[in-house]
C-alpha cells in the first residue's frame, strides 16, 4: 500500500472511531448483561478519573477516649493519660441528636450507672457479620461499665467465622429466618428477637398432632475463641429462650464437659426462658436436648447477670424491614424478657444496588420508619441509634465510584431517624464520604475488602472505635450536664 493510501486509511479509521465515540451514550450501550463502552473525547484526552478521598488522617487521628482526662476530673491514675480533651474530641465524628433523641440517649446512660443488667441489641446486615464491630464496642463498654460474655446467640450459627466464640451443633438442626427466603412450612410469624429460630425436629402444622413415635436428640456447644477479646471469654450465666413445643423436652447442661444441671422445657408456652448459673471456671458450655418434639429456640446467651450485655444480630442480605413482620404480641413477650435498653440499627447497604431512582429511596425510608415505630411501641423505654450505611463502590468503566443514590439514602435515613427521636451516626461521612471506599480498600494494610462493600477486620475495628468514641463523648456530656 502506498504511503498516501495508508494515511487516508488511518484518517478514515480515526473518523469512524470519532463518530462512534460521539454517538455512544455516556452510560454505554447495553446488550443483555453486557454493556458496550467507548470513551468520550473528554475522557480520552482530559479525564483523569474520579478523585478518591485521602483517608490517612482518619487512621492517624484515632485515639482511645477512655484514656483522656476529662475537664474537671483531676483524679489521675497510671492508666489515664492527661491530654488536651477539647483538641482530641474535636476529631470525633459525633452522633447526630435532636432534643428528643438526646433525652432518650441520656435515659440509657442513666441505666448504665445502675448495678443491673443493661442490654444493647446491635442489629445489622453483613457489615457486622461474625461479631465484627460489635465485639470491639462490647469489649470497651464492658471494661468501662462491667459485664462479661457475648450476649444473644442463635442456636444454629449461620456464619462460618465468629470472632468471639466457636460454636458446634449436631447435624439435625435447621434454621428458619424471617427475612430472605422464608420456609413455607412455617405457619406463624413468631420468629423471635433474632428474626430467626432454630429447631432439631421438623415443624409440625397446627392441625397435626406430633408423631410421638419419633424421639429426637440434639446438642450444641460453645466455647471462647482463641481471638476473642477479654470480656467475651468469661461465662457466668446461661439463658435459653424458647417456645412452641408440643411435648416436654429434656435439657442437660455441661460446663467444660462436666454435668451441672438438668431441666425440662415446658410445652405449649409462647415464649419462655431457662436460666442456669455457671461455675466460675467455665470456658465451654454444651447443651443436650431430647424429646418427642423440638421447641422453636430463639437464642441463648452466656453472660453475666449485671453490667453490659451486647447482642450481635447479623442478618446477611437484610434491609432491616423485618420487625413489622414479626408477631407483635410475641415480640412484646420476647423483649419483655430481654429488656433491651438500647437498639443499634445498622442497615441500608443491601438496598443500595437496587436504588435506581429517588422514589425508591423515599419508599425505603417509609419502610424503615415503620420499623422504628414498631420498636418504639414494643420497647418504649429503649433508646435507638441508627448507623447509616458505609460508602459502597460500583465499577463504572475502569473506575470504582460511589453508587449514585447512596448519598440520598444516607440523608433519608438521617431524616427518618431524627424525626423519630433516634440518634444517627453517619458512617458514610465518618469514613470520608463519596469515593472513600477505594481508599479504604487500597490502604496498607487494607481497611476494606476488595468487594468495595465490606470492611476488613482492621477496618471494622477502626470504624467501631470511631463509633465508640462518639458514644462515650455523649456519655461524658451527660455526666457534665447532670
Amino acid at each position: 500500500m502506498k504511503p498516501i493510501k495508508t494515511v487516508f486509511f488511518l484518517i478514515g479509521v480515526f473518523l469512524l472511531l470519532a463518530v462512534a465515540m460521539w454517538a455512544t451514550p455516556a452510560g454505554g450501550i447495553k446488550v443483555g448483561t453486557f454493556t458496550f463502552h467507548l470513551p468520550s473525547f473528554s475522557e480520552m484526552f482530559l479525564d483523569e478519573g474520579p478523585q478518591y478521598v485521602d483517608v490517612s488522617h482518619i487512621v492517624e487521628e484515632q485515639f482511645d477516649i477512655d484514656s483522656v482526662l476529662m475537664p474537671g476530673n483531676e483524679e489521675s491514675t497510671p492508666e489515664i493519660l492527661a491530654a488536651n480533651y477539647d483538641s482530641l474530641v474535636a476529631k470525633i465524628h459525633r452522633i447526630e441528636l435532636n432534643d428528643t433523641a438526646r433525652q432518650n440517649l441520656y435515659g440509657f446512660f442513666k441505666r448504665l450507672e445502675k448495678d443491673t443488667l443493661v442490654r444493647i441489641m446491635h442489629y445489622g446486615d453483613s457489615q457486622i457479620e461474625g461479631d465484627r464491630m460489635t465485639a470491639f464496642i462490647r469489649n470497651r463498654l464492658q471494661k468501662k461499665f462491667g459485664g462479661t460474655g457475648i450476649g444473644l446467640r442463635p442456636a444454629l450459627q449461620p456464619y462460618d467465622f465468629v470472632l468471639s466464640a466457636v460454636q458446634e451443633n449436631s447435624g439435625n438442626w435447621m434454621r428458619y429466618p424471617l427475612y430472605g427466603r422464608i420456609d413455607s412450612t412455617i405457619q406463624h410469624n413468631k420468629y423471635g428477637p433474632m428474626a430467626a429460630f432454630s429447631r432439631f425436629a421438623p415443624p409440625q402444622p397446627d392441625t397435626l398432632a406430633t408423631d410421638s413415635l419419633v424421639y429426637y436428640e440434639a446438642s450444641l456447644a460453645i466455647e471462647k475463641a482463641s481471638v476473642a477479646l477479654d470480656s467475651s471469654r468469661v461465662y457466668k450465666h446461661f439463658k435459653l429462650y424458647y417456645g412452641n413445643t408440643s411435648e416436654p423436652v429434656s435439657v442437660q447442661l455441661f460446663s467444660n464437659d462436666t454435668f451441672i444441671a438438668q431441666d425440662t422445657l415446658l410445652p405449649t408456652v409462647d415464649f419462655a426462658r431457662l436460666e442456669i448459673d455457671l461455675p466460675d471456671t467455665t470456658s465451654q458450655v454444651s447443651v443436650h436436648f431430647s424429646g418427642y418434639d423440638s421447641p422453636d429456640i430463639y437464642g441463648f446467651e452466656v453472660a453475666s447477670k449485671s453490667g453490659v450485655i451486647m447482642d450481635n444480630i447479623a442478618l446477611r442480605g437484610s434491609s432491616g424491614v423485618f420487625f413489622t413482620r414479626n408477631d407483635f404480641l410475641h415480640s412484646q413477650k420476647a423483649y419483655k424478657a430481654l429488656m433491651p435498653d438500647l437498639f443499634i440499627l445498622q442497615f441500608g447497604g443491601n438496598t443500595v444496588p437496587y436504588l435506581t431512582e429517588a422514589e425508591k429511596i423515599v419508599s425505603y425510608g417509609r419502610w424503615f420508619r415503620a420499623q422504628i415505630a414498631r420498636l418504639k411501641k414494643t420497647c418504649p423505654h429503649a433508646a435507638i441509634i441508627v448507623i447509616g450505611p458505609s460508602d459502597m463502590s460500583t465499577k463504572q468503566k475502569e473506575f470504582y465510584v460511589t453508587y449514585e443514590h447512596l448519598p440520598g439514602l444516607v440523608e433519608t435515613l438521617k431524616q427518618v431517624a431524627l424525626s423519630e427521636g433516634c440518634g444517627y451516626w453517619d458512617m458514610f461521612d465518618a469514613m470520608g464520604g463519596k469515593n472513600s471506599m477505594p481508599s479504604w480498600v487500597n490502604a496498607d494494610p487494607e481497611l476494606a475488602r476488595p468487594d468495595y462493600v465490606h470492611f476488613s477486620m482492621r477496618g471494622a475495628r477502626l470504624i467501631a472505635n470511631m463509633f465508640y468514641n462518639a458514644l462515650i463523648f455523649e456519655y461524658n456530656n451527660y455526666l457534665q450536664n447532670k
